[in-house]
């Protein structure tokens, strides 16, 4: 897991991000235009992933992160955000 948290993270500079209310949608940049062909939206558990995941963080700080914010169960923290991650590097990676 610690290696999808390190390819998401430097790849963010890529993408802009814009709140709906509930929701965040990433906007991936493409020669530093908005390509609104490609984005991503998250609910507000991935919203907080996303803008709370920095690189020095590893497995352990990232779920300690979410557990507090949302007072969630490390267990199923743990298996529904490498899930999330997996998800999120494919969008991240897809051209």
């Amino acid at each position: 897991m610690n290696e999808l948290i390190t390819s998401i993270c430097a790849k963010k500079h890529q993408f802009v991000c814009r709140n709906t209310g509930d929701e965040l949608i990433l906007i991936r940049l493409e020669n530093n235009v908005a390509d609104f062909n490609q984005y991503l939206t998250l609910n507000e558990v991935g919203a907080f992933i996303w803008e709370n995941l920095e690189p020095t963080d590893d497995e352990t700080t990232l779920i300690e992160k979410i557990c507090a914010e949302f007072e969630a169960n490390e267990t199923e923290v743990r298996e529904d955000l490498l899930t999330f991650l997996k998800k999120l590097i494919d969008h991240i990676e897809a051209k």
